[in-house]
């Protein structure tokens, strides 16, 4: 099976990143104001715009923290699937370098011919997406399953994966 992995909050914590910059800023919301919503809903629009211009630099991406389990689990999928990894760079077109080369330093063993930099993640041709927007699912050709992240609890999903540890059990369900 050919599986599409998102890279931001389901390989990469860019959570616990943007958490220190509105920390920084003053800012601390305990796990229920958090769910289900964006942290750049929860500041004011002055911090949430300075946070997002500095996301919009790049740099925010090249040393984020590996998500809990996503070496161990991405690598016991690789030993029977297709990985490719499909991150939504666009968004931020300055990530792409220091994307890639966290990539290169936390997963060496994904080729970079399998690294798909998009905006839509619509054109990604793979029978599982991997990712924490259930937005992406939208025109998507295979299944969705949604990572759980704070701003996704409450999202109805049809297929919720809430840690790495269970990804091969999931994953077998739709061999």
């Amino acid at each position: 099976m050919r599986i599409a992995i998102d890279m931001d909050e389901v390989m990469a914590d860019t959570h616990a990143a943007k958490l220190a910059l509105f920390a920084a800023r003053g800012y601390t919301w305990s796990e229920e104001e958090i769910a289900g919503r964006h942290l750049s809903d929860l500041a004011g629009s002055e911090d949430a715009a300075q946070v997002e211009s500095e996301m919009q630099r790049g740099l925010f991406f090249a040393d984020l923290a590996v998500v809990q389990g996503a070496q161990e689990g991405i690598a016991a999928l690789a030993q029977d699937h297709e990985i490719f990894v499909a991150t939504a760079a666009m968004e931020y077109p300055a990530s792409c370098p220091h994307k890639i080369a966290w990539l290169a330093r936390h997963f060496p063993d994904i080729s970079p011919m399998n690294i798909v930099l998009c905006g839509d993640k619509s054109v990604i041709a793979a029978d599982l997406l991997i990712d924490d927007s259930p937005r992406h699912f939208t025109g998507f050709g295979g299944t969705g399953i949604c990572f759980d992240a704070p701003h996704n609890r409450g999202d109805q999903v049809s297929h919720r994966l809430t840690n790495w540890a269970d990804a091969e059990a999931m994953v077998s369900g739709f061999a």
